[in-house]
């Protein structure tokens, strides 16, 4: 469990990255027109508001989509004293018991498949992955077969991963009360401790981070941010009591400043890799802040600013001796220290190694 300096959480001073594309604007308010036809053929009555809520846009976008719904023959009223179909949308007619089929295109049907590959290894849920994978395929129409396809060709491990199949339950929980904003009684094993402790927490976000799930919130005994790993979550009772998340919580900000899944005060790191390692330094991204700079002999110099001591150290420590901390003073005090013991440890003949370990 890490914890979290809540009042340094402010808006990021760092430069954004580059957004994903998003839909084209057609298409996106075609998707909320069918759902909203969706919701008022399961005869659910919600508001305008808490239509726009839902589809995260304005309440004047929704009243334009409930106007394209009565121009293409779906007739709509409502609940306010006008006679229109404010406050409260409702179709009036039965006549269509049925919404039009959404249809994925071959590249949203690949981009299903692929999140499905990459998340089905260990995962809580994967037992629901087959029949979701049958259903996908219905929905892709004509391009099912592409879907079927893609299942067989798109493939992948990870390793030091964490096997969550026992903690469906836990995760459905804590996402109850992230979504309900409900606090938690929760019964915490922390690898320091001998004994679990039971924390009163106002659970923020779910974190998928190097192969580990993670609870992140506010516990109210020490008014701190902390994660918790969930797989050390022994007991979680979801409580009647609310909660509102701090205005000062910055999620964006906690992901950048983070290098994995501790936060601590972020520092700026310098790591020069040599000219073997050099190109596989270039090729991937291992910071959102980094920056490379290529030295005259081949090497390459990496900047990023981060905190978390120990897992960056760690993730140092797995180039070798292709890498060297320039950076800050206190990180390569502790790189030193680390490779100085493990030198000690090897400088020794090898343990005898017997059937009993």
């Amino acid at each position: 469990m890490a914890r979290h300096p809540l009042r340094s959480l402010q808006r990021p001073t760092y430069r954004r990255r580059v957004p994903h594309a998003r839909p084209p604007r057609r298409d996106r308010q075609i998707v909320r027109v069918l759902g909203i036809l969706k919701i008022l053929l399961d005869g659910a009555r919600p508001s305008v508001l808490d239509l726009a809520a839902r589809f995260k846009t304005r309440r004047e976008t929704i009243y334009r989509d409930l106007r394209v719904l009565q121009e293409v023959g779906y007739p709509l009223g409502g609940d306010d004293e006008r006679g229109g179909y404010g406050g409260r949308p409702r179709l009036l007619l039965p006549a269509r018991q049925t919404a039009p089929p959404i249809a994925l295109t071959k590249s949203e049907t690949a981009a299903l498949v692929w999140a499905m590959r990459q998340t089905e290894a260990h995962q809580p849920f994967k037992a629901a992955l087959a029949p979701a994978f049958d259903k996908l395929q219905a929905l892709s129409g004509r391009d099912g077969h592409f879907a079927l396809a893609l299942d067989g060709a798109i493939g992948g491990w990870d390793r030091g991963v964490k096997d969550y199949h026992a903690f469906a339950t836990t995760i459905l929980r804590v996402v109850e009360a992230i979504v309900s904003h409900r606090r938690c009684r929760m019964v915490y094993q922390s690898p320091q401790r001998p004994r679990p402790t039971t924390y009163e927490v106002d659970p923020y976000r779910l974190l998928w981070v190097h192969g580990g799930l993670y609870c992140l919130g506010h516990v109210q005994a020490y008014r701190e941010l902390r994660t918790f790993a969930v797989d050390r979550i022994r007991e979680i009772d979801v409580t009647e009591q609310p909660f509102t998340v701090d205005p000062g919580f910055d999620p964006k900000r906690y992901e950048t400043e983070a290098f994995g899944v501790s936060w601590e005060h972020p520092m700026t790191v310098v790591v020069r890799f040599n000219r073997d390692q050099a190109p596989y330094v270039r090729e991937r991204e291992w910071h959102p802040t980094q920056t490379l700079r290529e030295l005259r002999d081949g090497r390459v110099e990496l900047t990023f600013r981060a905190g978390g001591m120990f897992e960056i150290a760690r993730w140092i420590l797995g180039w070798g001796d292709a890498a060297e901390v320039v950076r800050p003073a206190g990180l390569r005090r502790e790189f030193a220290s680390l490779l100085k013991s493990a030198a000690t440890i090897y400088r020794s003949r090898p343990p005898r190694v017997t059937e009993s370990g």
